[in-house]
């Protein structure tokens, strides 16, 4: 190679050029712990994400994954994608094994959110060591490979609780992953609060702040967190994924489309 056509294609390495159609590298807002809260904001897509975990001390009856058909009918119905991290715990149950596999076979994003959903850390402080997280990451991943995935394909992870420091953060990148939250702003992780509660939104006032926002700030790249669960004091209307379809249908409306993190990885590699 000349050294003219040396320096021209490191040219088109430094611009991009040379990139293969379709693989731009994303670019990613991340928090002071240096979590992802935002993918690609200069385009007008919505990352849906459905977390849930299963409560093995009261059967699921406060924490399950019991919103995930109605979640994957909605999606199919509207022909959207989606992402979801449940629990290692959830996996382990056999009446979510079959809505599992649809994850799959429909063509979502599947990974997951720890396995016991442990509490990572507080008021700054991390309480669980980095064997304690191998530990439970390696239950977690042994759910995922019943299913036939490998790291490769779900390494892009929501930490317990949407919670993690940067002690926490490293110690999960160095297990392989990387870690995404929600995105500041929408309140749809209130969804478990009831009226006794100083902290209690109704879902009305849930779509009332995702709209303001997007109104006033966009919703570009924005990672969206819609529980799958069912909490047991909670009526189907106030339910945030029952309005699935209606928040589906709105953002198209206002030119929006979906991505997964699927497409992040694709365009990582």
């Amino acid at each position: 190679m000349t050294w003219v056509a040396a320096v021209f294609a490191a040219l088109l390495i430094l611009t991009g050029c040379g990139r293969p159609s379709g693989h731009k590298a994303p670019v990613f807002v991340k928090d002071d712990s240096g979590i992802v809260r935002r993918v690609n904001p200069a385009e007008k897509n919505v990352y849906l994400v459905f977390t849930a975990h299963y409560s093995e001390n009261d059967n699921g009856y406060f924490e399950n994954f019991d919103g995930i058909v109605p979640v994957l009918n909605t999606l199919k119905e509207k022909g959207v994608k989606g992402s979801f991290f449940p629990t290692g715990v959830c996996f382990a149950q056999a009446r979510y094994e079959e809505p599992i596999r649809r994850i799959i076979d429909e063509g979502h994003y599947l990974s997951a959110h720890s396995y016991a959903h442990l509490v990572l850390c507080e008021n700054g402080e991390t309480l669980v060591s980095a064997d304690s997280l191998a530990r439970d990451f390696a239950l977690m991943e042994a759910q995922l490979a019943r299913y036939g995935l490998e790291k490769k394909q779900y390494y892009w992870m929501i930490p317990p609780y949407e919670t993690c420091n940067t002690e926490s953060r490293e110690n999960i990148e160095a297990l392989g992953y990387k870690l995404l939250n929600p995105s500041e702003g929408p309140i749809f992780g209130f969804d478990w609060t009831t009226p006794d509660m100083d902290s209690y939104k109704t879902i009305d006032q849930m779509l009332a702040r995702l709209w303001e926002l997007e109104e006033t700030e966009g919703l570009n790249g924005l990672i969206l967190l819609i529980h799958a669960m069912n909490y047991p004091e909670k009526q189907d209307y106030e339910r945030p994924y029952n309005h699935l379809g209606e928040i589906i249908d709105t953002l198209k409306a206002r030119g929006y489309g979906f991505r997964t993190f699927n497409d992040v990885i694709a365009a990582e590699n």
